[in-house]
């Protein structure tokens, strides 16, 4: 599209001069011939007789045939000043108005419809007149009945040539019309441009098997059936000799003009799919920013429009993609990717969102590093899932890490953090549930606030038996007084805590079955001797086989933390 304009821009004349110099080629070619073959079917297949008495058999038609065509030339000339005032202004570099720029649009699109158009009625008015000559310069002595045969047939024979004339002239200045379109729709909007005449694929198709089929065949079966009744009255060995050089001549021309508008009618088709078929093999490789040129306003004028409006939705799909993955890549990174040493304590932790970012999350961290025992562990669940989930979750995560390096209780910070948290998410309708304990390896002492969230699981290994840390609290968001309630309990080595958000026990399978807390704390079982890390493997592998070949409907984020004996020296624990 940008070499039009730019052709436009630096004074190139290809566009103002030769395109506009073809139009008027076509417009004289073909009229010329057009006459040019009428002339020669009546000089010598219809002989009129009496055209001699007004002029020369020759110059009169020939004189009506200039005069028309300047006629012709000198109407399009004027139809197509606005076109041309148009292109002037664009060729200075300035901005056409708009009215004018719409203007120039819509006669573009007609340009082809008014030129056959206009064509048509100057070959209608040429027949009338030829009609008329042959009418008032008859034969002396013959009859008014055989006049009227005569100037039926000039009539006919003359207006079937400009009918096909005006064809030629519609479909070759229709590709004409497609090579300059783009300059004067340089965004592609072209199909819906307001008083725009359309010729569908369908009415073009009939036209040209109309024009190629049926009239040639019509008119052999009528000259046939003329010619052998004169076979009555002549000589049948000259009879048959004019039928031939008839057939003949019919055959030439009729394959000619079937060559030309079949052709014509073919590019119409073959160049735009080959347009589009290119710039879908770029996309089909990765390169967005293919487009096609809109070049007409009929079904594959609308086609390529469509494609085009396709590749900006892949191309904005695309960018989003890339934030997402940018978004998804920094959220990652907000999660653990190394958890703290404490002695006595194996825990892991994993986080799987169903999209790129969402509203889980976990966090273990020492709050106060004079106090190396005592950690803090975070396990949040944002409403919904997605972006503005994942905006909210890093706000909570921020302002936990930071209010938890203050002096409080535990229920202290969440309401702190609940406060702070209510005015951002304000209006929104999000909310968090979360569950924020502190954990006292010296002490083996855990305090806990349940913030709306599902209650902790405590396993205890020597006896088997499970344990809910249940505890009342608003979901984070909804009030910004809520009041929060601590609550706490004695750890012993040995037992084993888990943390989650509902992803896990709520994921469902093909059957529409949950996989529900008894089959989690089945798994729990039977891996209890196992590390934290495998636990958790454990549990997110369930999961997967649980759900397949279904894709999550929601986050999933799970903790366990190990109470064991005393080891001095551990290494530090990844996820």
């Amino acid at each position: 599209m940008n070499e039009y304009l730019s052709s436009a821009s630096t004074g190139n004349p290809s566009f103002s001069d030769c395109e506009w110099r073809s139009f008027n080629v076509l417009h004289v070619t073909a009229n010329t011939i057009g006459a040019g073959v009428c002339i020669f079917y009546f000089y010598h297949f219809e002989p009129t007789g009496g055209l001699h008495t007004l002029y020369d058999a020759f110059a009169f038609p020939v004189i009506v045939t200039i005069s028309l065509i300047v006629i012709g030339m000198w109407y399009q000339y004027r139809w197509k000043k606005s076109l041309m005032e148009y292109i002037h202004i664009l060729r200075k570099g300035q901005n056409a108005p708009l009215e004018l720029q719409k203007k120039a649009q819509r006669r573009i699109l007609n340009l082809p419809y008014i030129s056959a158009g206009f064509t048509l009625l100057m070959w209608g008015l040429a027949s009338l007149l030829m009609t008329l000559v042959r009418l008032l310069a008859h034969p002396k002595g013959e009859v008014f009945s055989e006049s009227m045969k005569h100037a039926v047939r000039v009539f006919g024979g003359t207006i079937l040539a400009g009918l096909v004339t005006s064809a030629v002239i519609l479909f070759t200045m229709e590709t004409l019309c497609r090579k300059i379109r783009p300059y004067f729709f340089p965004d592609g909007s072209m199909v819906k441009t307001p008083d725009a005449y359309q010729l569908k694929l369908r009415a073009r198709m009939l036209i040209t098997f109309f024009l190629t089929s049926i009239l040639p065949l019509g008119l052999m079966a009528l000259i046939s059936y003329n010619k052998g009744r004169l076979m009555v009255f002549m000589d049948p060995q000259e009879a048959l000799k004019s039928m031939l050089n008839l057939t003949i001549f019919l055959v030439v021309i009729g394959i000619s003009a079937s060559v030309v508008l079949s052709r014509q009618f073919a590019l119409s088709i073959v160049d735009p799919i080959k347009d589009i078929e290119k710039a879908m093999t770029r996309v089909e490789g990765g390169d967005l920013t293919a487009s096609v040129l809109v070049r007409s306003n009929d079904e594959l004028g609308a086609m390529a429009e469509n494609f085009n409006k396709m590749v900006d939705v892949l191309r904005e799909r695309s960018r989003i993609q890339q934030s997402l993955n940018m978004a998804m890549e920094v959220q990652q990174n907000l999660l653990p990717k190394s958890l703290p040493q404490i002695r006595g304590i194996d825990m892991a932790g994993a986080c799987s969102y169903c999209d790129e970012t969402g509203g889980d999350y976990f966090d273990i961290f020492v709050p106060d590093l004079s106090s190396p025992d005592r950690f803090s562990v975070v396990v949040g669940d944002v409403s919904d899932h997605g972006v503005p989930s994942a905006l909210v979750m890093t706000t909570a995560r921020a302002l936990l890490r930071m209010r938890s390096s203050m002096s409080g209780s535990v229920a202290q910070v969440v309401s702190d953090v609940n406060r702070q948290l209510s005015r951002d998410v304000e209006d929104s309708g999000q909310f968090m549930t979360l569950f924020y304990g502190q954990l006292d390896r010296a002490a083996l002492q855990l305090r806990w606030v349940n913030a709306g969230h599902d209650p902790a699981i405590l396993f205890e290994t020597y006896t088997g038996q499970f344990q809910e840390l249940k505890g009342k609290g608003m979901a984070l968001g909804v009030f910004d007084d809520a009041g929060y309630v601590q609550s706490e309990r004695d750890v012993l080595p040995g037992q084993i805590l888990i943390i989650g958000t509902d992803g896990i026990w709520e994921m469902h399978n093909p059957e529409g079955e949950m996989f529900g807390k008894d089959r989690l704390k089945d798994i729990i079982k039977r891996h209890a001797d196992s590390s934290a890390a495998e636990i958790v493997h454990s549990i997110m592998s369930g999961l997967e086989q649980f759900r397949y070949p279904l894709k999550k409907e929601d986050d999933v984020t799970l903790v366990v933390i190990k109470i064991i004996h005393d080891q001095a020296g551990c290494a530090e624990q990844k996820i």
